[in-house]
């Protein structure tokens, strides 16, 4: 079995996507009771709101429109 080698732009674009697969998980699959801080209930939705558009932030930076969620 042959291997491919990639053009640099190509490698990039996969490490984009890698990165941003591993972000639309952390965005869908995020448990609150897992972090170090205790959240009030009353505040998880603006948190994830923040997350959101934090990771849509980082997404325009790849080229994307936005983040998504898996």
């Amino acid at each position: 079995m042959s291997t491919q080698k990639f053009a640099r732009t190509e490698l990039k674009h996969l490490a984009q996507e890698a990165l941003m697969q591993g972000i639309a998980t952390q965005l869908g699959a995020w448990d609150p009771a897992v972090c170090d801080k205790m959240i009030p209930p009353t505040q998880l939705d603006e948190l994830q709101e923040i997350m959101k558009r934090e990771a849509d932030r980082v997404a325009k930076l790849f080229g994307y429109e936005e983040a998504w969620t898996n």
